[in-house]
């Protein structure tokens, strides 16, 4: 090896403290689980991480229809699956007017965020 450097395998990856890997992980973990469950009504995802505990709204711009709590419980279920127990995982469907302001609660993080126009966050 050049320069006395080792090679670093890909799949081992950085070793962080516990609750900044476990924030990574969950992050990754929707990035996955959220492909192709965004509909034009979800105008966003707040996370709050309590290590062992997954919380998340999913809020969306009207009161959730069925499909849209499926939808909710599917990518609870893709997440919780990244991860063995104690952790826990809570995650909802909220709605919200188009009128109403985007907020996050106490300890919580977007994960998704649509834009709007004229609108903050």
């Amino acid at each position: 090896m050049p320069c006395g450097r080792q090679r670093r395998s890909f799949r081992e990856g950085p070793k962080l403290p516990g609750t900044l890997d476990f924030r990574l992980q969950v992050l990754l973990s929707f990035q996955r689980a959220l492909w192709d469950m965004v509909t034009p009504p979800l105008r966003g995802v707040a996370i709050r991480l309590t290590e062992p505990l997954i919380e998340a709204r999913f809020i969306y711009e009207h009161q959730p229809t069925e499909d849209e709590i499926q939808i909710v419980a599917e990518v609870e279920t893709y997440v919780i699956a990244d991860f063995t127990p104690p952790t826990i995982a809570s995650f909802k469907a909220v709605g919200a007017s188009l009128l109403a302001p985007r907020e996050l609660m106490t300890g919580e993080e977007w994960v998704y965020l649509r834009h709007e126009a004229g609108i903050e966050a």
